[in-house]
């Protein structure tokens, strides 16, 4: 037998796709985040799922680095190179100068709490596309990679139907122990989502979608290329598993995407499935019984997919605008503006001054009672206005709307929001774009999107750098956090892909990255419409296809995240090569010259 002589530079690889996505351990730091004044006074943060992600895909990056310099000075023969990694290069170049000029470069290089994708991490995903490119060159190498994910899936599978049957292993205290090392107070911890929902080791049920984006039609790969009952029964199982996880995560964005991902499929072997019908049918029968089944004991599922694309009824915000001034504080109700101001003395008197737009007072009576001065003029039903004390400071609370507003005079003359933890800050009235048909759709990721769009007019050649999206967001549109009930709530990740690129490497980062993948997706078009499918590489070059597919349409509802993007990037180098020996095969095939010398 010939010596799979690549076999020990699948080690990282393997690494990624079996043990990285199960690391799950305590991790304690300091955010650095309490320097923002719409933050939490305190510093400290607690991690469990992604910061030692983050540090093990930085170090087997790095050592990838070695081994690929190695190979091109040992092996210069070998090494390969493709136009088609331009676009990441180009990517690579434009995170690495947005965050280092970014002003906030500290999260860049560090990772900002409950992300942890930092500038090298991002980097790293280009390296590891590149060694997957470059070490991936026969069906043996897949092999060898992809037992390794099966191992990897099998374990995230036996999680992940514990926490649908409501048996989560973090939930219990030998889990507990587990992962913080057996020393912390274990009744402090609490990791679990609701009883019966599925979020792996991945932090969060959304990037379970995710991540069987990619797993699924892998497996359907693996289990069309290996002829062996044996392993068709081992598949068959792992995919029923991954289509109970999937739907236990409540993620309906998996759902749309698959629904996308059939329709390409259709596409490209419409031919093929027709002939196997024996197997199609009863998998298409299987896998509804699954949904029929888990959705009839689980109607948050349709309730949330509904949700998905419906936003309810809501009146406009009575309150739509709010300015902190330097003279005032500038309020519009009900579409009328007031003006807000006050005077305190030495001994705590505080005198309010309340006046319209067009700087005439508004009448009002006081409650001598409440010391509440109550506006009498039909333009603000409701509104009233008292003197506090809040904690060293002397301010007023206007209550307008049935909500109390604490406005105080600062240092410097001019008036501050008293936030929900005590803090004196501006309002930011965020800008939005296409609000009425945003806000509130997609489950609230509209709302996110509408901010965050604006935000790309500083993003036209650099982003704000690797991981500031959380203190470069309006976390300051104190407006709509108290309408949303959200007061205490932070955005940190606009829960789209393509706008989490743009943000923080620029628009150009984000054209690279698409180039990136579209060059891909034609590429493979051409090949798989075509493929006859009797190779194991044409499966396998079509099973990551179809996942790299799936990946990049679920990808406008998700983020990126250190606990699946690798295993994306890793197919998409396997992917890349499989395409180059395919195409090389072809064409060989189709030579003239080539038909002749064979004969």
């Amino acid at each position: 037998m010939k010596k799979n002589k690549t076999a020990p530079y699948v080690i990282p690889l393997a690494l990624l796709l079996t043990v990285v996505p199960l690391i799950v351990r305590l991790h304690t730091f300091q955010t650095n985040l309490a320097q923002f004044d719409w933050y939490m006074t305190d510093n400290e943060g607690a991690d469990f799922f992604l910061y030692y992600k983050s540090v093990a895909v930085t170090i087997i990056a790095a050592v990838m680095c070695l081994l690929l310099l190695y190979r091109y000075k040992a092996k210069q023969k070998e090494f390969k190179l493709s136009y088609q990694f331009l676009p990441v290069a180009a990517y690579a170049v434009l995170t690495l100068l947005s965050s280092i000029f970014s002003e906030y470069r500290y999260f860049s290089f560090h990772g900002v709490s409950q992300i942890f994708e930092t500038v090298w991490v991002l980097l790293g995903y280009c390296v590891i596309a590149f060694y997957a490119y470059q070490f991936v060159n026969t069906i043996e190498d897949v092999d060898s990679i992809m037992f390794w994910l099966t191992v990897g899936l099998a374990v995230m599978l036996v999680i992940g139907i514990l926490q649908a049957v409501g048996h989560d292993l973090f939930g219990t205290d030998f889990g507990k122990m587990l992962i913080t090392g057996w020393t912390t107070d274990l009744d402090k911890i609490d990791l679990v989502f609701e009883k019966g929902r599925v979020f792996l080791t991945l932090y969060n049920p959304n990037f379970v979608a995710s991540y069987f984006a990619l797993m699924i039609p892998v497996e359907i790969a693996l289990f069309i290329k290996n002829k062996s009952l044996i392993y068709r029964v081992v598949y068959a199982v792992m995919l029923a598993a991954s289509l109970v996880c999937l739907l236990a995560s409540g993620n309906r964005s998996g759902i749309v995407a698959f629904a996308v991902t059939i329709v390409l499929t259709l596409i490209l072997l419409y031919k093929y499935i027709f002939r196997a019908w024996k197997f199609v049918v009863p998998a298409v029968v299987v896998a509804a019984l699954i949904m029929g089944a888990y959705i009839s004991q689980n109607d948050f599922i349709i309730e949330k997919f509904v949700k998905l694309f419906s936003a309810p009824d809501q009146a406009e915000d009575a309150v739509s605008e709010i300015i902190t001034g330097d003279e005032d504080v500038k309020v519009t109700y009900l579409g009328q503006v007031f003006h807000v101001s006050y005077e305190s003395d030495e001994n705590g008197y505080v005198a309010i001054n309340i006046v319209d737009d067009q700087n005439e007072q508004i009448a009002n009576v006081l409650d001598q009672e409440t010391s509440t001065y109550n506006v009498t003029d039909e333009r603000y039903p409701g509104l009233g206005l008292q003197p506090v004390r809040l904690g060293d400071y002397i301010g007023v609370n206007v209550k307008v709307d049935g909500r109390d507003w604490y406005f105080v005079k600062g240092e410097d003359g001019t008036y501050y929001y008293f936030n929900v933890y005590g803090r004196l800050d501006k309002i930011n009235n965020a800008p939005r774009v296409a609000v009425n048909f945003l806000e509130k759709k997609f489950e609230e990721r509209g709302t996110i999107w509408s901010k965050t769009i604006p935000m790309l007019k500083d993003c036209i050649f650099f982003g704000s750098g690797a991981d500031t999206y959380t203190v470069t967001y309006p976390q300051d549109d104190y407006v709509d956090k108290v309408y949303d009930g959200t007061t205490t709530a932070i955005d940190q990740k606009p829960h789209c892909f393509y706008l989490q690129v743009a943000t923080q490497s620029g628009i150009p980062a984000l054209l690279a990255v698409l180039a990136f993948y579209i060059w891909y997706f034609i590429s493979g078009f051409k090949i798989y419409r075509k493929a006859s499918y009797q190779d194991g590489l044409e499966i396998m070059g079509a099973g990551f296809y179809l996942a790299a597919f799936t990946y990049m349409v679920i990808s406008f509802l998700n983020d990126s995240t250190v606990a699946v993007a690798p295993i994306y990037w890793i197919m998409m180098g396997m992917g890349i090569s499989i395409n180059e020996i395919l195409k090389k095969r072809n064409e060989k095939t189709a030579d003239p010259q080539h038909k002749a010398g064979k004969g």
